[in-house]
């Protein structure tokens, strides 16, 4: 077969190098920004601590004895009597011993996210996500800064990713003789071959990563159409959280936060209470989270569901727990992404290999400088 010996005669790889080439021109700086942010965003909470160090630590210690800790309910109701008017979105836990409570607020599309002394109860301070630089880039990372567009656009350029990394490996192969140039980087050549062996080695070393990043990216924007071709060989039920009614409220006053609590408790056992994600509207469910690993671990989080006005669990989710490899696809498919989960060694991982994108993109260019542009120009 010419392909394994002779690759760079056959007319259908040099059809793919210009699908590659040209792909990757109008992708460049689309790659770029994606990798920069996404290896940002992989330290958002390292940075958000460091940056806001003030307000995720409780102002004395949990031990003090002139000092009690107080209740998730106080703390909620110390939130909600400083912003009238303010709707309760989420509610944490502190992550761990010493940490305060976290409260997530809205009004009218405008956002506040607001912390709590564990063991005072007086407000810690909020942060205002408006003017918040870590906002911005999750904005730019996701939505381009474009909204709902900005999103539709970041699905077509993780099908175009995926496609460079499949035309990328089609012309990485050099042929059965010489492919293993295409593993390392020879420094003793000059800077032009250097350049090409660093777009071809760090290509080769990243490729899977990168695959993955591109058809998770890709399934973000587009869930169903993935879901039912899964669904079809294997179910996915346990991936999704399950369907239910919640009964019409009719401006009910809201079932107390305690007595749901004690059910919640009852429904997931062996797990500790997390947190709250409100109803945004009145078609929906309050939810308690019952986590059974960390806090903050939403790998392993049960959901339980329930009516805001009578108080009455609907259902609960036990999430990561899949029973199908259908399911277990789909449910790994998010932490994957984005490689918060596993420590600090997986993070520095995944953000150096996201910083392979602009590299990849700038590698990409020079030589095409060098190809192409520098011979015009002469």
């Amino acid at each position: 077969m010419a392909f394994i010996d002779r690759p760079q005669q056959v007319w259908w790889r040099r059809a793919i190098f210009q699908i590659h080439l040209w792909a990757g021109m109008l992708l460049c700086l689309y790659t770029s920004v994606i990798g920069l942010t996404g290896s940002i965003l992989v330290f958002e909470n390292e940075i958000e601590h460091t940056a806001y160090s003030g307000l995720w630590r409780a102002s004395h210690s949990p031990q003090a004895s002139s000092y009690g800790k107080i209740n998730f309910s106080e703390a909620i109701s110390t939130v909600t009597a400083a912003y009238p008017g303010y709707k309760l979105s989420v509610a944490y836990m502190p992550d761990k011993e010493g940490d305060n409570y976290e409260v997530f607020l809205s009004q009218n599309n405008h956002f506040r996210y607001v912390f709590v002394d564990a063991t005072t109860g007086r407000l810690a301070g909020a942060i205002n996500p408006d003017t918040s630089w870590i906002v911005w880039i999750t904005k730019l990372h996701f939505r381009l800064l474009a909204g709902k567009t900005g999103f539709f656009i970041n699905g077509v350029g993780a099908a175009s990713l995926l496609l460079l990394c499949i035309t990328g490996a089609i012309l990485w192969w050099s042929g059965i003789k010489t492919w293993t140039r295409g593993l390392k980087i020879d420094l003793r050549r000059r800077w032009k071959r250097i350049n090409y062996d660093t777009h071809c080695a760090v290509g080769f070393w990243t490729l899977l990563m990168l695959s993955m990043w591109a058809f998770t990216g890709i399934y973000f924007v587009w869930p169903r159409p993935i879901e039912s071709v899964v669904n079809a060989f294997s179910s996915i039920a346990s991936a999704k959280p399950p369907a239910f009614i919640v009964p019409p409220r009719h401006n009910a006053p809201r079932a107390g936060l305690n007595e749901m609590l004690k059910i919640a408790q009852q429904a997931s056992p062996n797990a500790q209470f997390a947190g709250v994600f409100f109803p945004f509207s009145d078609q929906d469910a309050l939810t308690l989270l019952m986590a059974r690993g960390s806090a903050r671990d939403f790998t392993q989080m049960d959901y339980v569901y329930f009516d805001p006005s009578s108080g009455r669990q609907l259902a609960i989710w036990h999430r990561g727990v899949n029973a199908t490899w259908g399911a277990r696809f789909i449910f790994w498919l998010s932490p994957l992404h984005f490689g918060m989960n596993w420590g600090l060694a997986i993070k520095i991982v995944w953000a150096t290999m996201g910083l392979s994108l602009p590299l990849l993109s700038i590698s990409g260019v020079l030589m095409y400088w060098n190809r192409f542009l520098g011979k015009v120009c002469r």
